[in-house]
């Protein structure tokens, strides 16, 4: 006979089935629309724009509070009695360990055990997930001690590894060229793009890239439809298959859908916008905190492969086709390392020195936070000095005794070929006194905050300076003034660092104007400076 419940025993159960339902409502959003709360998963989607990147006050590097981990003591910990292990995945930015190391097996002939006492394992692990897997595992638990990352990934997934204390220990290289927009026929710039179908694989470097190209073109994040793919491989895809109007991917699936679809074309990549996609080694805190000085080899090791990947390309690209599974033909390699910078010893300082440079680690990681914050990626943030520890970058400086300090990474170089049109077009009020062409300090701020970080990002590329007018005064008179406007905007980006041949300068006086010259709302619009962003 079957036992009947109890009058506490009926509450518990009604108890237990308001609950299921409840989580029900709540996981499907419908609790969420009852009381105008939206779900952790349903997190409504900020509008980014250009706003959103440079050297605004929103995402200025911090300073490091005394006694953080920019402390260059090294002291305490054990030596490894293993090869540190380290995630990699199907990319050229890996030659200078390679290099170090023979190979990606553990090689007691290689640079990094003869010369730096330590012994060193690769794992190329190209699912992401079980490369992350690996990082929580461990290098003593069958997993891995560091991994790789990039800065604008690593904002976004480091709130989810806390628990690890993980921190970035040193980049390895710059994507220059390595990741790319293709687009169809009709597509010509970015403001083209208005409305169009845009395929990339949400939450990656590719949508970043996505992201910082369409604001600075004028665009937002809702002025595309954004079509999320699992993968890069799966976005160049699916615009390859005419599915998409554009597609965000990485090298060499994007310049092939764009080869293969019968008018695609490339729009923008890192090779104009050459300091924007940064790579990283991230490593455990445990591992640092138990093997410091295997850590600080490494760093050096890994920096002395670089020297001599820049000695022995060549070489470099035998062994990358030799040790990465997936690089078919040499000339496979050669393009995967030409899609590539590797940074030095003196530009690792650079980088992670907030003071040192002005795209850097600190300002990358602020941005790339706020960004995924603002489209409800993340909902709390972390201080960009929390994330790093310098000291076995600083801690190797005795490998690298007649290191000088780096030169700007947005150091231009002519090209030899015709200029293209402009990509993209960013449009700056720049006030100027009646008359003149003298730029003051508000001036020189709005610079700072609007334009330098433009044109560092895109190193690659020409930028052409046009100073705009109104209408009110002589047409001659006004441009004149506007070139001459336009000249000393070049002149400040040129004291900032900037090569002299990156930029051309124009004055349009009242000729091209973007509003109406009947009001004043009008004129004032018209009184403008446009940043044309143009490939090499």
């Amino acid at each position: 006979m079957a036992r009947q419940l109890t009058p506490l025993g009926r509450l518990l159960l009604v108890l237990a089935g308001l609950s299921l339902v409840g989580y029900g409502l709540y996981k499907y959003g419908v609790l969420g629309r009852i009381a105008g709360i939206v779900a952790p998963e349903k997190r409504a989607e900020g509008t980014v724009s250009r706003d959103d990147f440079g050297a605004s006050p929103a995402t200025a590097p911090e300073s490091t509070p005394a006694g953080t981990t920019s402390s260059a003591s090294l002291g305490g910990g054990t030596r490894l009695n293993r090869p540190i292990k380290v995630a990699i995945v199907l990319w050229g930015g890996y030659a200078g360990g390679i290099m170090a190391n023979g190979g990606l097996a553990p090689n007691k002939d290689s640079v990094f055990s003869k010369d730096f006492g330590v012994q060193v394992e690769m794992l190329q692990i190209d699912d992401f997930t079980k490369s992350r897997d690996a990082f929580r595992a461990g290098g003593d638990r069958g997993g891995v001690d560091i991994m790789w990352s990039t800065v604008d990934a690593y904002a976004l997934e480091y709130g989810g590894l806390t628990r690890l204390d993980p921190k970035a220990i040193l980049q390895y290289d710059w994507s220059r060229g390595g990741d790319a927009i293709a687009v169809d026929a009709s597509i010509k710039s970015v403001r083209d793009l208005k409305g169009k179908s845009l395929a990339c694989a949400e939450a990656t470097p590719s949508h970043y890239f996505a992201l910082y190209v369409l604001t600075q073109g004028g665009l937002t994040n809702r002025d595309v439809n954004w079509k999320f793919t699992d993968s890069a491989v799966d976005a160049a895809n699916v615009f390859k298959a005419g599915q998409v109007d554009a597609a965000v991917s990485w090298s060499p699936d994007v310049y092939v859908a764009a080869r293969e679809r019968t008018g695609g074309h490339i729009l923008a990549s890192t090779k104009e916008a050459t300091n924007l996609i940064a790579d990283i080694f991230v490593a455990r805190g445990d591992f640092l905190e138990q093997h410091p000085e295997d850590v600080r080899r490494f760093v050096g090791g890994w920096l002395r492969g670089v020297e001599m990947v820049r000695k022995s390309p060549d070489r470099a690209a035998v062994l990358l086709q030799k040790s990465l599974s997936g690089v078919n033909t040499l000339d496979d390699a050669k393009g995967m390392l030409d899609d590539v910078k590797l940074p030095d010893y003196s530009e690792n300082r650079a980088f992670f020195n907030p003071q040192g440079s002005l795209v850097n680690y600190q300002s990358i990681y602020q941005t790339a936070q706020n960004i995924w914050r603002k489209i409800g990626k993340i909902s709390q943030v972390h201080p960009g000095y929390q994330t790093v520890d310098t000291r076995f970058l600083e801690g190797a400086a005795e490998y690298f005794p007649q290191a000088v300090a780096a030169k700007p990474e947005f150091e231009f170089t002519a090209p030899s070929k015709p200029r293209a049109e402009a990509i993209l077009t960013k449009t700056v009020s720049i006030y100027f006194p009646s008359g003149s062409s003298n730029l003051d300090e508000n001036a020189k701020a709005v610079l700072d905050t609007q334009v330098v970080d433009l044109a560092a990002t895109f190193g690659g590329a020409y930028m052409r300076i046009a100073g705009n007018t109104d209408n009110v005064g002589n047409a001659d008179a006004n441009q004149r003034l506007s070139r001459a406007r336009a000249d000393a905007v070049a002149r400040y980006l040129v004291s900032k660092g900037f090569d002299r041949n990156k930029f051309e300068v124009v004055g349009n006086g009242p000729g091209k104007p973007v509003a109406s010259n009947d009001t004043d709302e009008g004129r004032a619009k018209n009184r403008r400076t446009d940043f044309e962003v143009i490939p090499r």
